[in-house]
């Protein structure tokens, strides 16, 4: 118990003997507020692993997360993934998936949210530097999207003409945390060996002590997707969050997920192999561009206007409101601009150079921008 205040010391002695006891008995409900409990072993194991976690990414090559952005931004901050970005954008109303996703952050508390951003960083890590598409990859949380995955990067690999023999499709799984093998091998690319071992150990450890992670079934532990260029930790891949499956199947989007959003990840990859990382939002609209014209193409998934029109909807729906990856509006438009590009060229059977599109969509990305612009001149 904290020591009485100076003042109320000096009280005491002022006054009589029976007057100091009838006031210290009344004083533990006048003092001081009691000091804050002491750390449960839970919060004390996640307070190491994250700095565990820190540590790890501190200790990386420079390049080891060169190019690779998230789909969208995850409303839980993770080490070595936290973005400044200006805004918001007024009149601005977040994509329905972005909304979600905050809405099951929100329910968390700041213990489970501090698990979660270790843990969600860790799996991500893992999956990008460690795992590998030369065991059998499992998509979806029940493997249900398995062969959707496989025949899409098989159809894209066939479509683009890019390098593509070496883009992985990965599997980003919140049970692979499960998994102190897996764990332990990530930890090694920051951490020396012996405390790779007990870092490791750990993270499996938070996993279940932690009922909020699901036994790594929490979506928001695996709710986006990245793709990776070359030179970054792990080469070439794609990155497919089964949080990210779950959630776009609730929201209603499960007909064209898979597909719409492979197809986006790809397009990163048509972005790297012309060396093109645009450092506004054409780096995620782009991407949305090159899969709408996958997706409308008769070469590609050939979809008819109805399902076309519902990648577009999940285009806005990871849509923000920080001069980040695209407002709703934008990312729906540079989706509908793609399928466009598809369903009007002469000749359906041709496929645009990958350069050339890029260069097109570079020249219509400003006529996507005033919305947004107009709006925050308006503010000012």
């Amino acid at each position: 118990m904290r020591k009485r205040t100076r003042v109320l010391a000096r009280t005491l002695a002022a006054a009589g003997t029976l007057a100091a006891l009838t006031v210290a008995t009344a004083a533990p409900a006048l003092a001081a507020p009691a000091k804050a409990a002491a750390p449960t072993s839970v919060e004390q194991d996640i307070a190491q692993l994250y700095q565990d976690v820190e540590d790890l990414y501190n200790g990386l090559p420079p390049n080891a997360l060169h190019g690779v952005d998230p789909l969208f931004q995850s409303p839980i901050p993770r080490p070595g993934q936290m973005k400044a970005h200006a805004g918001p954008i007024p009149g601005c109303t977040e994509g329905s998936l972005l909304t979600y996703a905050n809405q099951l952050a929100s329910q968390l508390s700041p213990t489970d949210s501090k698990a979660l951003s270790a843990l969600g960083a860790i799996s991500q890590l893992y999956t990008q530097g460690v795992a590998t598409d030369k065991s059998p990859q499992v998509f979806g949380t029940d493997g249900q999207y398995s062969g959707r995955a496989s025949a899409t990067i098989d159809k894209l690999r066939g479509f683009w003409d890019i390098e593509s023999w070496n883009i992985q499709l990965v599997a980003w799984k919140g049970t692979d945390l499960g998994s102190q093998d897996k764990m332990v091998q990530t930890f090694k690319l920051g951490l020396d060996p012996k405390r790779a071992q007990e870092a490791g150990a750990l993270a499996t450890k938070v996993l279940y002590e932690v009922p909020a992670m699901q036994g790594g079934r929490n979506p928001l532990l695996t709710l986006n997707a990245f793709s990776a260029p070359a030179d970054s930790l792990g080469g070439k891949r794609v990155m497919l969050g089964d949080g990210l499956l779950d959630v776009v199947n609730h929201l209603g989007y499960d007909d064209v997920s898979v597909e719409a959003v492979v197809g986006h990840e790809y397009g990163h990859q048509v972005d790297f192999a012309h060396k093109n990382y645009p450092n506004n939002e054409s780096g995620e609209m782009g991407p949305d561009a090159y899969g709408g014209y996958f997706v409308a193409h008769a070469k590609g998934e050939a979809w008819n206007a109805r399902t076309q029109q519902e990648v577009t909807y999940l285009d806005a729906s990871i849509g923000d409101c920080f001069h980040s990856h695209g407002t709703p509006d934008q990312r729906k438009a540079a989706g509908a601009w793609g399928e466009n590009q598809a369903v009007k060229q002469n000749n359906p059977n041709r496929i645009v150079p990958s350069a050339t599109m890029i260069d097109r969509f570079q020249k219509e990305y400003p006529k996507l921008m005033p919305p947004a612009t107009a709006a925050l001149t308006a503010s000012r």
